[in-house]
């Protein structure tokens, strides 16, 4: 299926770092050949895909936010540290429990997740944002079976005719392309959301849902 997938095998695309991505953002990230994940970018406040993400619980729509220490002047996200603040790992898992306990998916695949909520991840003010979006993505991309080349590294090592998008709004790639959502009858059909609703309610048919949005690219 991970080759199935790849619809530019000859292009390179530019993406920012995410904290658990979009489904545009994986559909984009599974099409292409090559992906450079910017881990140089400026950190900017209005970026604020980089630690949050949006979940589906019981009522609405949430966002989980990961903290963060922002150093003075001009940095990267590789140089902006996880805050401890609120003992936000506490949060996020027990708001994951909550939205998706009861999901087709969710015991399934909740303990690959759960070394990223441990305490002592953060607590020695070490881990970065780069970092924690970097083993976030690597869990996400072993579900879902993305196997192309996929490197951190900075812009300036990508080729001259690389597609740029670290300013697109994935939450409106595949927004037309609808999945189970177990709250659908109540709450209907919510698009845009992070990856994790996707795994957690279709598991291992998400792959076939990338492979739905990415035929509408291409």
């Amino acid at each position: 299926m991970a080759s199935e997938l790849i619809a530019f095998g000859d292009r390179e695309v530019l993406l920012p770092p995410q904290y658990f991505g979009s489904v545009g953002y994986y559909a984009v990230m599974a099409a292409y050949g090559r992906v450079c994940i910017d881990s140089s970018m400026k950190a900017d406040k209005r970026f604020k895909s980089a630690h949050r993400c949006r979940i589906v619980d019981t009522r609405d729509e949430i966002l989980l936010i990961v903290p963060v220490s922002h150093p003075h002047g001009r940095h990267t996200w590789s140089e902006t540290i996880v805050s401890t603040h609120g003992k936000w790992w506490n949060n996020h898992l027990t708001a994951l429990e909550s939205a998706y306990g009861r999901t087709p998916f969710f015991e399934f695949y909740i303990d690959r997740f759960k070394p990223l909520f441990y305490s002592s991840r953060y607590e020695d003010g070490k881990c970065d944002i780069a970092r924690l979006d970097s083993e976030c993505d690597a869990i996400v991309r072993d579900i879902l079976m993305i196997d192309n080349d996929i490197r951190y590294d900075a812009a300036e090592t990508c080729t001259d005719n690389v597609v740029d998008l670290r300013h697109a709004d994935f939450g409106t790639i595949g927004c037309e392309t609808e999945y189970y959502q177990i709250r659908a009858d109540r709450l209907g059909f919510r698009s845009g959301l992070s990856v994790l609703d996707l795994i957690f309610n279709v598991g291992t048919e998400a792959p076939l849902i990338l492979k739905r949005i990415i035929d509408g690219m291409s």
